[in-house]
């Protein structure tokens, strides 16, 4: 059963969700070149066309535009090619192990996993999201230690400004440790679970 922290985050999400999800897939389709020529067509592996489709969590459809591209150039793209491609990027694609890791990577949780235990998989993905706010907020921590350390060593500045920066850096220094500490608690229900580390 997942911790309900889990599902409080997840339930406050939406509007983020939808954001990255609308960021990620514009992306993708701005970084997938359309064909052009014939000769751009008899280049692609169609295989690994729709293996690549679905691990970037894409549907069948929506990740042949290049296929329809082609056709129209007179080609003949092989979809059955492509869509066994899909399924095997799909089979990769939706387990809690991946999904764990495109949630640490703050990528969005694809709709090409239904029917297929979609709780269990959302949960791996909401614990990825997790992790990746437990990265931000140590990457967020050794930033200001930084800071603060620089500020405490900076002759130049006036020796009351230098005595705060100090007297701040103890209250960071234990944030960070229990940032460190809630990650680790993660990692370690993500092992207990038999999904990794989600790196």
């Amino acid at each position: 059963m997942p911790p309900p922290r889990a599902f409080a985050t997840l339930a406050a999400l939406p509007a983020l969700y939808a954001l990255t999800a609308l960021a990620t897939f514009g992306l993708l389709a701005g970084c997938d070149t359309t064909p052009k020529k014939p000769e751009d067509c008899a280049r692609i592996d169609w295989r690994s066309e729709g293996r690549s489709t679905a691990l970037n969590g894409r549907a069948v459809d929506s990740g042949w535009r290049r296929g329809a591209a082609c056709q129209q150039l007179g080609m003949n793209p092989d979809r059955k090619a492509f869509e066994s491609g899909w399924a095997e990027g799909q089979a990769s694609y939706c387990t809690p192990g991946f999904l764990l890791r495109e949630g640490r990577r703050n990528d969005a949780f694809g709709p090409i996993c239904q029917g297929m235990v979609e709780a269990v998989l959302q949960r791996a993905w909401n614990h990825g999201r997790l992790l990746h706010e437990a990265d931000q907020r140590i990457q967020r921590l050794d930033g200001d230690l930084a800071s603060l350390r620089a500020r405490a060593d900076d002759v130049k500045l006036p020796a009351g400004n230098r005595d705060t920066a100090r007297a701040q850096l103890s209250g960071v220094i234990a944030a960070r440790a229990q940032a460190v500490a809630t990650r680790e608690r993660l990692e370690a229900e993500a092992n207990a679970n038999g999904w990794g580390l989600g790196r």
